[in-house]
């Protein structure tokens, strides 16, 4: 009840006993042995009563529906938990048949744990946070949420129309798959190759996330980045994309041991210190990795960047991590500065450098900034190759490798058959 009932409730009862006071109170053969003013005082004890016992009703009504609301959202954070706790425990059982491993290999299963349950944690507290704020918005932004790893993915054929079929989902439509893929342990590795030119072959990977729903629906990072970034949900999604490519790596490895894959890091996941030291821990627990994985870094993030940034990579670089500039915007590039970083790969856009080559903006001879490159040791890959008169035209410029759906879109890693040199 407002304030306005408890008002017009009270001042009925109070108008009932002066009523009854002012018309009996002068005809006291209408109340035979009893007190007029004990008659006043007994309307009005039962009328306090009873606006006690109906303010309660409606107090208790309010925290019933509140504790109801609460209740459903610990229902979904713990079912959160539990998917996440069926990784986190097949890893603790992974350390117990690693006892007679080597130590390194112990080591980097602790880690991976690690990570997992700060993952929970994080999932927890976001979930917490929004419901005991009693509001309904989403947790602000976690400073590790980052740009989906496959936002490099040409806008045609969008990968969306070649995995997600039927009409345009709706924001929470997608919310809801997402944190479905989580629950369900939906978040899975989907990898492009990256060819050697002229010959074609398979020489790199990249790693994708896709997130599969329960009835099997698929969405790509297109489609849900700044959704699950708004919701934050994005740290979840970027770890899980990040154990997933380890322990693709690690099966895939004795079979194929001149693979490498290459993973994005984001920004913002730059930017946390926290974050980033314990990602160079468990990269130090998988240095056997290093000649096998290659970590893409923005063009931005490099130069925003600073010099504790620098220490990191150079952290990563000497156990045996390479690098590669993705995302170029400035064609100005200081390649010096580059390789002395442990840049070894260069990604460009196949639009972007052939329009920079008809227009004379890399020098009068655009093969000249290829023979730089190559002086510094470092390989030029042209991604969004889509059509055979765009490879031959880049062909001229003699690039190292090329990526895009004319030699491959994203497959799922779900065999080994798939990741050969073809």
């Amino acid at each position: 009840m407002n304030r306005i009932g408890h008002f017009l409730f009270f001042a009925f009862y109070l108008a009932l006993a002066a009523a009854l006071w002012r018309h009996v109170l002068p005809q006291p053969r209408l109340l035979g042995a009893v007190q007029p003013e004990m008659l006043g005082l007994v309307v009005l004890a039962v009328g306090l009563g009873g606006h006690g016992l109906i303010a309660a009703l409606s107090g208790l009504a309010a925290r019933r529906g509140e504790q109801a609301r609460l209740f459903q959202d610990l229902a979904e954070t713990q079912e959160e938990q539990r998917r996440l706790e069926g990784e986190l425990n097949h890893l603790k059982a992974a350390i117990l048949d690693l006892r007679d491993e080597p130590r390194e290999n112990v080591g980097r299963v602790v880690a991976e744990v690690k990570v997992l349950q700060s993952l929970i944690g994080e999932l927890y507290n976001a979930r917490t946070a929004e419901a005991a704020a009693g509001t309904g918005e989403p947790p602000p932004q976690s400073s590790q949420a980052a740009k989906a790893p496959d936002a490099g993915i040409p806008a045609a054929p969008t990968e969306a129309t070649k995995i997600v079929t039927g009409l345009p989902l709706e924001p929470d439509q997608i919310l809801d798959l997402v944190r479905d893929g989580l629950r369900e342990n939906g978040v899975e590795l989907a990898l492009q190759p990256i060819v050697s030119l002229p010959q074609r072959k398979r020489r790199h990977f990249e790693c994708f996330s896709r997130i599969r729903s329960r009835d099997g629906r698929i969405i790509v990072a297109e489609q849900y980045i700044e959704i699950a970034e708004q919701n934050g949900l994005i740290t979840a999604i970027d770890n899980l994309l990040l154990l997933r490519c380890l322990q693709t790596l690690r099966r895939i490895r004795k079979g194929n041991a001149n693979v490498s894959f290459f993973l994005n890091i984001s920004p913002n996941t730059l930017a946390d210190r926290g974050f980033f030291r314990e990602f160079i821990g468990l990269m130090t627990q998988n240095a056997d990795l290093a000649p096998a994985l290659v970590f893409e870094l923005p063009q931005r993030a490099l130069r925003d960047s600073d010099v504790n940034l620098g220490r990191d990579l150079e952290r990563l670089a000497q156990m045996g991590f390479r690098f590669s500039l993705d995302q170029v915007s400035d064609l100005g590039i200081n390649v010096a500065q580059l390789a002395g970083a442990h840049f070894r790969f260069l990604k460009l856009d196949a639009s972007r450098l052939l329009h920079a080559a008809r227009d004379g903006l890399l020098g009068g001879d655009a093969r000249q900034f290829k023979r730089i490159l190559d002086s510094y040791g470092i390989d030029l890959i042209v991604e969004r190759i889509e059509t055979e008169p765009m490879l031959l035209e880049l062909l001229d410029l003699h690039i190292d490798f090329g990526q895009g759906y004319l030699f491959g879109e994203p497959r799922f890693a779900r065999s080994d058959s798939n990741l050969g040199a073809g």
